[in-house]
């Protein structure tokens, strides 16, 4: 008898909940520092803020969220003004139910301040320096590339003390590939963005026999047993995790609510560290071979 839990059982889906839910957290304190890091609420950033504090009521019912489209509805006199207090209330109460000792949770933090600080697609000067204080703490990004170069970009763009357009532009783009868009760019919010992988490969002859795959996220074709059945058919060996042997790692078109981080998962973070080491695993998005998994 396995104690290995499937995929989709109950146990596992409880252990999920609980650990996506101290994911969002994480995010949404960290997007409200990104909202606050230039000490104040931009005009720029109220739809942003809102949306996603509608996203966010509407996934898991969150009070301070509601608190603040109410605070926004309410009509004050100084409404940022107001909003300025209370998101600062909220991420002073919030912040301490956070273990400082957790790298994942400081991860999540990072990436929902990444998000926050692009919700407008604007970087300030202040909002990167910030950002540079942030992304040199402990988390367990360290090994993923993006954040190698978007820590290298920001430390070069504040060498002078002052962002310019062209690198905030930079600085942006580079946010995009960990979170996704900004709000600015696609009305999404950010905690239902998707983040863009930017080192997919071209598809050229696939064959899957004799190769090693992992794939990760929710899939079109059908359940996790359904794919690996097929890939498996086709002559793959499928594997949990990605290692030095993986040739393809397949993306889901649906994502996962159960990445290991908000934006993205440990599987993708894996797979890119270990092409900056030089191995082979290639990056696929399922669209990408959907007339070789089902012809």
């Amino acid at each position: 008898m396995t104690n290995e839990l499937s995929y989709d059982s109950e146990a596992l889906e409880a252990i999920h909940a609980k650990a996506n839910t101290a994911k969002n957290e994480c995010f949404f304190i960290g997007f409200i520092d990104g909202v606050l890091a230039n000490g104040r609420v931009e005009e720029t950033e109220l739809e942003p803020l809102l949306a996603e504090c509608r996203a966010l009521c509407a996934q898991v019912g969150d009070e301070d969220a509601a608190e603040i489209l109410s605070e926004a509805a309410a009509g004050h006199h100084d409404t940022l003004g107001e909003l300025l207090d209370v998101l600062t209330q909220i991420a002073e109460i919030r912040s301490g139910k956070i273990d400082p000792a957790c790298p994942r949770s400081a991860a999540n933090r990072l990436l929902g301040f990444c998000a926050g600080i692009n919700c407008d697609g604007i970087i300030t000067t202040r909002e990167a320096q910030v950002l540079h204080d942030r992304i040199n703490a402990a988390h367990d990004l360290d090994t993923d590339p993006r954040i190698a170069a978007l820590r290298h970009v920001v430390r070069d763009a504040l060498c002078d003390g002052v962002i310019d357009p062209p690198e905030a532009a930079e600085i942006s783009h580079l946010i995009t590939s960990l979170v996704g868009d900004s709000y600015a760019d696609t009305g999404i919010p950010s905690c239902e963005a998707i983040p863009v992988i930017s080192d997919t490969d071209q598809l050229d002859a696939i064959l899957f026999e004799g190769r090693h795959v992992v794939p990760t996220g929710g899939f079109d074709f059908g359940t996790r047993r359904q794919l690996t059945a097929r890939l498996e058919e086709l002559g793959a060996t499928v594997q949990k995790t990605p290692t030095c042997e993986t040739d393809f790692l397949i993306i889901g078109a649906d994502g996962s609510p159960h990445y290991t981080h908000k934006s993205h998962g440990g599987k993708i973070g894996k797979a890119l560290e270990l092409r900056g080491k030089g191995h082979s695993p290639r990056i696929y998005l399922e669209a990408q071979l959907r007339a070789h998994l089902w012809p």
